[in-house]
Order: structure tokens, then sequence, then C-alpha cells
């Protein structure tokens, strides 16, 4: 808390801190997160998952989009070994989508290909909508007829895929009713 105190945070605990977006506290987090094991040194108790799990969650933030230390140190939480509880990997998986750009897609790509828990893959599926290129169409559009076909819809929907209406239209007669509602809004706004 002294850390977030001398950039200008008042908080009593982490978990009290998530309020609002706080731009000079990323670097304090990030800090913590990056010499987490060295500041509470051991096997990763249920103490350090928690304090683990509440710095990802304060990297859940605007001030965070785009910037390449905080996508990697999401990517390490990801990959850590050994691997990390479901609840941090879930964790560092949402807060990635949602700080990842365009920019990141290469790197979205190869944690893809990788053995990922369905509940993580969701995220990064999702992910898929902020980039506009063929290359991400196409790999959302693989993800249709799978455990995922609502993630990828609305990724298809927000990245305004062109081209690929006659593939969801099979989708508006889902008996899933959550892929119903994103087929049907796809072909109201898909070209």
């Amino acid at each position: 808390m002294e850390d977030l105190a001398a950039v200008g945070v008042r908080c009593y605990t982490i978990g009290h801190f998530k309020a609002t977006t706080a731009p000079s506290a990323i670097p304090v987090f990030v800090d913590w997160l990056t010499h987490l094991e060295a500041r509470i040194p051991g096997e990763e108790t249920h103490h350090r998952n928690i304090i683990r799990i509440g710095l990802i969650w304060n990297l859940h933030d605007r001030a965070a989009q785009g910037k390449q230390h905080v996508v990697d140190l999401m990517l390490a939480q990801i990959r850590h070994q050994p691997p990390l509880t479901r609840g941090a990997q879930d964790s560092a998986l949402s807060t990635l989508s949602f700080v990842a750009t365009a920019r990141h897609f290469d790197q979205i790509v190869e944690l893809l290909a990788e053995p990922i828990d369905m509940a993580g893959r969701s995220w990064l599926v999702s992910y898929l909508g902020k980039v506009k290129t063929d290359e991400a169409r196409d790999l959302a559009v693989s993800y249709l007829d799978s455990p995922y076909t609502a993630f990828a819809l609305k990724a298809l929907i927000q990245m305004k895929a062109a081209g690929v209406r006659d593939l969801v239209a099979p989708y508006v007669g889902s008996e899933h009713a959550e892929i119903r509602k994103y087929a049907r809004r796809a072909m109201e706004r898909l070209a």
C-alpha cells in the first residue's frame, strides 16, 4: 500500500482499490506482479494467489490497454510454471483480452494454439473482434462450430466481418438462446 501511496493512490487493501482507473497505479501493479514470488517467497499459497488475482484484476484497466509490458505480463501469468490456479489463469486471460489491441494479434494467435481450458479460450475468441483483418475473421469463423460459437459470433459482429452471413445463418435456429441472439444480431448488422 506504501507503493501506491507514493504515486498518490490511497487505499487500505488491494481489494478496496478497484473503483476507478488510476494510470499512476499501473506501474506499481506491474512491479508487484512481476516480483510477487520474490516479495512473497515459497509455494503458491492461498494468500499469494489472492494477491496475484487482485493485482491481475487491477491491471484490467483502460490505463493499461495497449501496453506491451502488461500484455507480456499477462502471458507470463497464463504460461506460469507450475501452472497457476484456474482463478488466476482466468483472471489473466480476461485481463489479456481487455488490454490487448489489434497489434497484439500474433501473440494471441500463438496462445490460441496452446492447450487452454474452455473458459479461458472464450476470452481469446472474444478478443478477435478487436482485429478487423481477414485473418482474424477466418479465425473467428473457425470457432463457429465449437463450444465457442457465441463468442465467435460476438467477435464477428464487433469486427464487422464481411462475407460471413451464409456461415452465420444456420445458427439463427440454434437450440441455445445466446447463440440465437448473437446469430440474429449478426444477420442484422453484417453485410
